[in-house]
């Protein structure tokens, strides 16, 4: 086996598991998402004023872009 052969199955044992820790944290962050969904869903707003204000106050704000 040559040099080469070596680099190639190390790469492809390190882009393997780095695709597995990916998906994992793809996965745990689906399931809060998921579960924010159906608690949303499962509310019903009182009135229009009412849920327009609550959703504003149960969102905060995005972060600010601070890479400028």
């Amino acid at each position: 086996m040559n040099p080469w052969d070596l680099v190639t199955w190390l790469s492809s044992v390190v882009l393997g598991a780095s695709a597995v820790v990916i998906f994992g944290f793809f996965l745990r962050d689906a399931r809060s998402i998921l579960n924010r969904e159906m608690r949303d869903q499962g509310e019903e707003p009182e009135s229009s004023s009412a849920s327009e204000s609550a959703a504003g106050a149960a969102r905060p704000d995005p972060p600010e872009d601070v890479s400028r």
